[in-house]
């Protein structure tokens, strides 16, 4: 049984690795192909699932170092353990989002939002919508996507416990189980191969509650379980604690920069035409505009010259400090080269990171680039106080390198900023690229057809209000600390998922 996308052949026991067709062996294919080993009669129980990834090698190994444990196992079901989705067993029609506008609606998460470190809702639900509450999670409640990139693992957080969440999202209650130790587990590759085995779908993956609740999980020492709880919620509570630091930070911004909270109804879109608002009292308000032909600057694309960037820039002329360009405040803004990546296992390489990862939790499917294979590879190594912005695909995520980042390598799609200590503070400017009038300046530049663009000379070219270092020290101090504690959480998570694999690969 071959499937060539996932690169996986289950082969019964009965059978041999020669007996696999000449023509595969003469083009030497077999050797980057996963072979498994297996009684036939694991074929014909459980869901009778004939797709190979089901019956990887990386599954199995799983499975039976769960099984081999001196401490025995059980089923997630049999422990309490109890999963669901709120269309769980309903029509997905029941739950048709209410929308509100800002400020007068509940926030509500996609699921690659609810991932995020900092989640920015675009979305607000009615608060009259009638199953609102069943969107609500608990805190303490773990989150498992169960469609696209599926049996990642979150804990619902305090802070994320205020938002609405997506019906993508299975919510797990850890029964008799510690709910860090449940998360330790789930989140480790043992659990993940066991979760992950069981994802049907060609396009996109889908997972559904009963293949989390089928899992076996290891039953390790009652205070070994208690250890890894501790370290999972701590390293969540310290989340929470830098998220609320960012949260300073931003009031201060606003406050001592003399600047009002931006919001996109401020912006002098075209009024309705009476002739319609008449006729058409349901039509959305048309985000219409006009532009001078003095004002084109060359550009033909409307992105470019939508109000909203115009009237946050009009806002910073009238806020206590003169604004100026971020080019002024930093000694260097530049986009490395591309270049052939060489992916090698972690003990091989250097991490990757990539666009997606700024805005995340932790760092989730971290590739490795190769140290010895990899020409020039200090042309894509980031330093210690860097501040970083995707300039490719989705425009203007951000993120700062902290002390567990320095010397990673980051793709050409990610926009260096090295400030000048003396002018800009890298927190200070990463505080300010976070608000709105950060935001719509980066993404009012944007260029290119299927895949938006930003370049060096628009990102130096936005204004900034340029604060005494004495405010950007005291704004930029609590954003540094906060990702600085983002990354010290990653190392105690890691920390209780590598003491729960190691427990039981012994």
């Amino acid at each position: 049984m071959a499937d060539s996308k996932a690169k996986n052949i289950a082969v019964t026991m009965t059978e041999e690795i020669e007996h696999l067709p000449a023509r595969l062996l003469e083009q030497g294919w077999w050797t980057s192909i996963s072979i498994t080993s297996m009684p036939s009669h694991w074929m014909e129980s459980g869901e009778q699932r004939l797709d190979a990834g089901h019956y990887a090698n990386e599954a199995f190994n799983a499975l039976h170092l769960v099984h081999d444990n001196p401490y025995g196992f059980d089923n997630l079901r049999n422990l309490g353990v109890t999963a669901y989705h709120p269309t769980q067993g309903q029509a997905r029609s029941n739950f048709k989002r209410i929308h509100a506008t800002k400020g007068k609606g509940v926030p509500f998460l996609t699921a690659s939002e609810m991932y995020m470190f900092r989640p920015t809702p675009d979305t607000f639900l009615s608060r009259t919508m009638a199953k609102l509450d069943e969107l609500m999670v608990e805190p303490n409640t773990i989150l498992l996507r169960r469609s696209g990139t599926v049996a990642i693992p979150l804990l619902a957080s305090e802070r994320l416990s205020k938002f609405a969440l997506t019906d993508d999202a299975i919510r797990i209650n850890s029964g008799k189980l510690y709910s860090g130790y449940l998360y330790a587990f789930l989140a480790s590759w043992i659990g993940r191969s066991l979760v992950s085995k069981s994802q049907y779908g060609v396009t996109v993956k889908h997972l559904e509650s009963a293949h989390i609740l089928s899992v076996d999980c290891p039953l390790l020492p009652d205070d070994l379980q208690k250890e890894i709880h501790n370290l999972i919620f701590e390293a969540y509570q310290i989340r929470d604690h830098a998220n609320n630091l960012l949260d300073e930070a931003n009031d201060i911004l606003y406050a001592e920069l003399g600047l009002p909270n931006f919001d996109e109804s401020i912006v002098p879109y075209l009024p309705i035409p009476p002739r319609l608002s008449t006729h058409l009292p349901e039509m959305p308000h048309p985000r219409a505009f006009s532009v001078k032909a003095s004002e084109l600057d060359e550009r033909f694309d409307g992105s470019f010259h939508v109000p909203i960037a115009k009237t946050a820039i009009s806002l910073l002329d009238k806020g206590i400090f003169p604004a100026v360009r971020l080019g002024e405040m930093v000694n260097q803004v530049y986009i490395p080269p591309r270049f052939k990546r060489i992916y090698v296992k972690k003990e091989y390489g250097v991490p990757f990171l990539q666009g997606s990862h700024l805005p995340q939790t932790r760092h989730y499917d971290l590739k490795y680039l190769s140290l010895t294979n990899t020409r020039k590879l200090e042309q894509w190594i980031i330093h210690k106080g860097w501040v970083l912005v995707t300039c490719s695909g989705t425009i203007g995520r951000v993120g700062l390198v902290t002390s567990h980042l320095d010397s990673w390598a980051a793709s050409q799609h990610i926009l260096r900023i090295i400030p000048d200590d003396i002018k800009g503070h890298s927190g200070y400017i990463l505080a300010f690229l976070m608000t709105p009038y950060g935001q719509y300046q980066l993404t009012s530049k944007i260029y290119g057809g299927v895949v938006d663009e930003l370049t060096e000379y628009d990102t130096k070219q936005m204004l900034i209000p340029n604060a005494p270092i004495e405010l950007q020290l005291k704004i930029g101090k609590r954003v540094v600390e906060a990702f600085e504690m983002r990354d010290k959480a990653t190392i105690l998570e890691a920390q209780a998922i590598q003491t729960l694999e190691h427990t039981i690969n012994q």
